[in-house]
């Protein structure tokens, strides 16, 4: 018996990385002090995750493609886990940018991978209704 995803679990999944990075953005000015750099250096941590974002998006889609659909999300999302655990333990600024390249780049798992398992699960009118 099939059974359909939890549409509450996929959305949040696909918002995941949005809600990321507006929790992560006023603390640029912290991020600078901390680390002494600048604001505009520590903003940086946003253009690199956004590329990093990016390229995920396409990493994980043709992953899920070849080793499913749950392992790619779990793997996804531990990357993601185990990235941000570094970024909090970061002793360099530059350590800092390297977890935050990796977190963004597990990040994008959660984004492209239930929108997927939706359009696995549903088609036509259905699928509409989900993704409204």
């Amino acid at each position: 018996m099939k059974t359909s995803p939890s549409v509450g679990l996929m959305v949040a999944l696909m918002m995941f990385p949005q809600i990321v990075e507006t929790i992560y953005s006023p603390a640029l000015p912290d991020i600078a002090q901390g680390f002494s750099v600048s604001i505009s250096m520590a903003s940086q941590t946003l253009s690199i995750y956004f590329v990093a974002f990016a390229v995920g998006v396409i990493v994980w889609g043709v992953l899920s493609d070849y080793l499913g659909r749950r392992v790619t999300m779990l793997l996804g999302l531990a990357v993601y886990g185990l990235a941000a655990i570094g970024a909090l333990l970061a002793p360099s600024f530059d350590a800092l940018m390297l977890c935050r390249v990796i977190s963004a780049f597990g990040a994008a798992v959660g984004s492209v991978v239930s929108q997927t398992i939706l359009r696995d699960s549903y088609q036509g009118p259905d699928l509409s209704r989900v993704f409204s």
